[in-house]
């Protein structure tokens, strides 16, 4: 395998000002990385460090974006001319994921890049192995947990084998074993290739020692940069009080419990979660939440904590066991107004909880008062930012902001999914702080976290989940890493009855060009004639066929159902308020029922079942990589297009999971007693923000994988043309021929056009 040499990076003078800042990010900014130097990034949360790399990468956008002066390269070209020679992970591991499958994702940037088929075909099982996540290569990367699509976001810059690697946070979600694999795999590939490091962490005892070299930002501006012994140990003291998490110089901790637990606040019994869309873990949890304790959810990436977490806030109904809290019963029976006084809940993602136009509107929601509010925004660092939009801020503002929405109202139990993500030393410390006050005030706090120190600095108590479904207690913790149960694989793939015998049904091997051209000729004919005759003859040819394409019938049925359920509807409306003609069985204001309108609703509904039902038969299984390859290899569409196209089908998706999620934090924050117009109303415009942003960062996230570098882009999965599309594509013809001609010979056949 061929690896591209070194890349230099360079800033001389360079600033950047975001549309609509009034001040810059980065400052008269002067960096010089020599190829081969590795260097750890280091600076206090919205000091500039993302926007740097986003700008080395050359997807900041252009002047419509922001202001920039100064010069910024990579090997002495303007980087926004060097695509390709920069491999850039995201702090949003999601914005990176381009395609369904896991294999596919980290192809992806590599056919970007026009590399070889041969060689990308050998690169990605490494990139994969690199990370930990061999066993899930023919994963659907939608219902990966969030560490394990960090891991896969990162495997996808590694197999693009750039000249330099930028990581953002890349091991901000992973469990404690995966972050020392990641840290290992990354290193490993950085002196194998001899490529350029530069990584942005918190954890700087984790990436100091594999790093030659550390540069400070504070403010936009660099303040420090050498090596690394000599600014740890020359400025750690100013350093780890300016935020930076200097090893040895450890953000300060709260003071241990005031009082032992004592009442009983939640209780779990037998309890097995299911995640939205997926199977069932068997948990088998006995758990009980006093008041004045900490319960520490931990476990390695996809043992369920995040699921656990939900389904303990009554946001998802136990698969098995039930639930008992404060007295009142299963809390998934609460209302939406019950559930937000009682509990505070912080989403994985803190987007999904926002619901106000400014920070402070966040924090004042139901009620709260505005010394309590205010309190807040000092506490964590937020004052200046009280009149911002929640969704303008960087992702750890966001964190800190999602956590003071649930300690606003006082609940009596916090439910927290990795509270400290993103985080410098103070505002980890305030974050700390605030916990420990609400767990000495009487409340009581359960967070899903990888954070092995706020484990240690809450003195909670731990339950570690394994990847296998069993959850175990473990007595209050020293600060040590505590062993997690990890199975030899980090997950399973399903079988389908298809692949274990080996045949593959018509449908399934159907090239969707011949697809999509077996159902258009025929749509075409029957959206330009009128008569009963050529849409029935159709109808009952393609449901004579639709066996062959191998279709399990209960499939086919809930895929066709919205077409059953309009097409009586449409006909039911055009035999009430069709234009009279021949005999008129009834008259009632604007109805009238005749002859002519009955035979009009007839073909009316023959022909959208006619239409739509072998669309979706030919398409029962969408794919939206293999129209996409089919697209760009069968018909020669340009791959920006083509690849657009299928980022924004795979986005529709998670779209929808962001909905479900959507909903559920509407409910955890009180909004989801409202009416359902008002609900409706709320949760479309709160998706809107979200799919724009989502687009936003995909578009970002393409960019950084490739998409548009110069050069023909190589498709690693074939997309051949085999005689069996050819005959799909006949038939097609075939059909709407035979329909035709019977309308013809039977004297009824009407066009629109006459």
């Amino acid at each position: 395998m061929t690896t591209a040499p070194a890349a230099a990076l360079g800033a001389l003078g360079w600033s950047w000002t975001p549309a609509g800042r009034a001040a810059p990010v980065l400052v008269d900014l002067d960096l010089a990385i020599a190829p081969g130097e590795r260097v750890l990034l280091l600076g206090a949360s919205g000091s500039g460090k993302s926007t740097l790399l986003q700008a080395w990468a050359g997807v900041l956008g252009g002047a419509d974006e922001g202001e920039r002066q100064g010069a910024l390269t990579v090997d002495d070209r303007e980087a926004g001319a060097a695509r390709g020679r920069v491999g850039l992970l995201l702090q949003d591991p999601d914005a990176q994921l381009v395609l369904a499958r896991a294999r596919d994702d980290v192809a992806f940037g590599p056919e970007n890049l026009g590399e070889p088929v041969d060689e990308i075909l050998a690169g990605v099982p490494r990139a994969l192995e690199a990370v930990g996540l061999a066993a899930l290569a023919d994963a659907d990367t939608r219902r990966l947990s969030g560490g394990q699509q960090q891991r896969l976001a990162l495997a996808g810059v590694l197999a693009m084998r750039p000249g330099a690697l930028l990581l953002d946070e890349p091991t901000a979600q992973l469990d404690p074993a995966g972050v020392h694999e990641v840290a290992a795999a990354v290193a490993a590939l950085v002196v194998e290739h001899g490529l350029t490091l530069v990584v942005v962490e918190h954890r700087v005892d984790v990436w100091a020692p594999l790093v030659d070299r550390v540069v400070v930002l504070e403010a936009g501006r660099v303040v420090a940069d050498g090596p690394v012994a000599a600014v740890l140990g020359e400025q750690g003291a100013r350093l780890a009080q300016g935020g930076v998490r200097v090893p040895g110089r450890g953000p300060e901790h709260p003071p241990a419990p005031i009082a032992v637990p004592g009442d009983e606040l939640l209780r779990a019994t037998g309890l097995a979660v299911r995640p939205a869309g997926g199977e069932p873990i068997d948990l088998g949890l006995d758990l009980v939440v006093r008041a004045g304790e900490v319960v520490a959810l931990t476990g390695a990436n996809g043992a369920g904590k995040s699921t656990l977490l939900l389904t303990l806030a009554g946001l998802l109904p136990p698969a098995a066991g039930s639930i008992d809290a404060l007295g009142a019963g299963e809390p998934a029976g609460w209302s939406s107004a019950e559930l937000a006084d009682r509990f505070g809940v912080v989403f994985q993602n803190p987007e999904h909880q926002f619901v106000a136009a400014t920070v402070r509107d966040e924090l004042a929601l139901g009620g709260v008062d505005d010394s309590r509010v205010d309190a807040l925004l000092d506490r964590l660092r937020l004052r200046h930012l009280a009149d911002a939009s929640p969704f303008s801020l960087s992702g750890g503002e966001q964190r800190r902001l999602s956590v003071a929405t649930a300690l606003a109202a006082a609940p009596a139990v916090l439910l927290l999914d990795e509270p400290s993500f993103g985080q410098d030393a103070r505002t980890w410390a305030e974050l700390a702080a605030l916990l420990a006050a609400h767990r000495d005030a009487g409340g009581a706090v359960v967070m899903a976290t990888h954070d092995r120190e706020l484990v240690a600095a809450l003195g909670a108590r731990e339950v570690a989940l394994s990847a296998l479904g069993a959850a175990r207690a473990v007595d209050r913790v020293d600060g040590g890493d505590t062993p997690v149960e990890r199975p030899d694989t980090p997950g399973s793939i399903p079988v389908s009855p298809n692949e274990r015998t080996g045949r593959t049904p018509l449908g399934e091997r159907l090239n969707p060009v011949a697809a999509i051209a077996a159902s258009l000729v025929p749509a075409l004919l029957l959206v330009t004639t009128l008569d009963v005759v050529s849409a029935a003859v159709a109808l009952a040819l393609q449901l004579l066929l639709i066996p062959l394409l191998g279709i399990p019938i209960g499939t086919l049925l809930r895929r066709t159902a919205p077409v059953l359920i309009a097409a009586p509807i449409a006909a039911a409306a055009v035999v009430l308020y069709g234009r009279a003609s021949g005999t008129v069985y009834a008259e009632f204001l604007l109805v009238r029922i005749s002859d002519g309108s009955l035979e009009l609703a007839l073909a009316t509904l023959l022909r959208i079942l006619a239409i739509g039902i072998p669309a979706i038969a030919l398409f029962a299984r969408p794919d939206a990589t293999r129209l996409g390859d089919a697209l760009g290899q069968n018909l020669r569409l340009p791959g920006r297009f083509v690849l657009g196209g299928v980022a924004a089908l795979r986005l529709l998706t998670v779209l929808r999971d962001d909905a479900r999620l959507l909903e559920r934090a509407r409910r955890a924050r009180g909004l989801g007693d409202r009416g359902r117009v008002r609900r409706a109303l709320g949760l479309v415009f709160a998706l809107l923000v979200l799919s724009i942003r989502r687009g936003s960062a995909l578009a970002i996230g393409m960019e950084a994988r490739g998409v548009g570098a110069p050069g023909p882009r190589t498709w690693v999965r074939p997309s051949p043309w085999r005689a069996s599309d050819s005959v799909v594509v006949a038939v097609g013809i075939a059909i709407s021929v035979v329909a035709v001609a019977a309308a013809v010979l039977t004297g009824e056949f009407t066009s629109v056009i006459g």
